[in-house]
């Protein structure tokens, strides 16, 4: 059964503002995975939204991703959505609890009299979404329907939300499990490594890669002082840090195993990409962990980096990159640790 509007569906490019507040912030690797390196869970969602367009004869139907300060559309059908921030969205709404969020005509709520997607083109009336959560529970962002024209959902489009809902984190339980490093929550090994060779193969000619490989100093002689438990919560706070400094850049981060991470920086610049390194690790410093078996008295990290521009000759040297960063390490660790070695 179809929602019946009587205005004519939409097609064209919208601009808006939005913003959510409230929720529990979201483990940042998982949105940086779902935004930019997950082809399965890309199709999952277009699928999805598919399905709620056909179901529920919106004119437009998508995926919401939710960062801490932005509102990412994703396999929009009916219109191309752009990148908008969390203030004053109808996401903030739907994201609040686990039951399905449902307007029926936004024009007889105050609540949204301010929400530019009401305000502005495609001027919302109906709009329908569900919470979408990460394995652990954490919110990632809502699957959503929307219309210019006031509606209503029958029992069996209400349904569809969460058979869509159950399909959808299925699926991110799934691959979350084969993506993320379950100690630190940032990229494994094999997914790190997965992303970083396609984004080199997709990137311009000209445009520069940083690769980046960072070591917690003296790691070994840190679990024999405090033990192997001691050493799991070192480890996860050290990776906060590097998400912390990978948040807002154009940067991919993940573990490379054990102590060793690896960061692949887009369109980086030589002095922007030592400023954020350095950023890291006196942020490594500041957490101010004590490591009695460490010269520095602290916990601490040594980070090597090396620039390649992209040419057809580069092109396939990924590997070759991080190689020229493994040796900056080196010299780093090898200069009195603690420090950023620019290769």
């Amino acid at each position: 059964m179809q929602l019946a509007f009587s205005n004519d569906r939409l097609s064209s490019r919208m601009q808006f503002d939005s913003s959510a507040a409230g929720e529990p912030e979201v483990e940042s690797s998982v949105i940086e995975w779902l935004l930019h390196d997950d082809q399965v869970m890309r199709e999952c969602f277009t699928h999805a939204a598919e399905i709620l367009k056909s179901v529920t004869g919106a004119a437009i139907t998508a995926i919401t991703l939710l960062d801490e300060e932005y509102q990412h559309y994703r396999a929009e059908v009916g219109m191309a959505m752009p990148l908008v921030t969390r203030a004053r969205s109808l996401a903030d709404y739907a994201v609040r609890d686990e039951e399905l969020f449902v307007i029926e005509d936004a024009h007889d709520d105050a609540r949204f009299g301010e929400c530019m997607l009401v305000q502005r083109h495609p001027f919302v009336r109906f709009y329908a979404a569900i919470a979408l959560r990460a394995p652990n529970g954490e919110i990632v962002g809502a699957l959503c329907a929307m219309d210019p024209s006031p509606g209503r959902l029958d029992a069996g489009q209400r349904g569809v939300f969460y058979h869509l809902r159950a399909m959808i984190e299925n699926d991110l339980k799934m691959r979350t499990a084969t993506a993320i490093d379950p100690l630190t929550q940032l990229y494994n090994h094999r997914f790190l490594l997965e992303s970083i060779t396609r984004r080199w193969k997709e990137a311009q000619d000209g445009d520069v890669m940083g690769s980046v490989v960072v070591d917690v100093d003296w790691f070994k002689q840190y679990n024999d002082t405090y033990g192997h438990q001691a050493g799991d919560q070192c480890l996860r706070k050290v990776a906060s840090v590097m998400q912390a400094a990978a948040d807002g850049e154009r940067i991919i981060v993940g573990r490379m195993g054990g102590e060793e991470f690896g960061l692949l920086v887009l369109q980086a610049e030589h002095a922007a990409l030592e400023d954020t390194l350095d950023t890291l690790r006196q942020g490594v410093v500041d957490l101010a962990i004590e490591h009695r078996a460490s010269p520095l008295g602290r916990v601490t990290v040594s980070v090597g980096a090396s620039l390649t521009r992209i040419s057809e000759t580069s092109r396939p040297a990924h590997r070759e990159g991080f190689a020229s960063a493994d040796r900056a390490l080196y010299r780093s660790k090898h200069g009195g640790r603690n420090q950023v070695t620019m290769a």
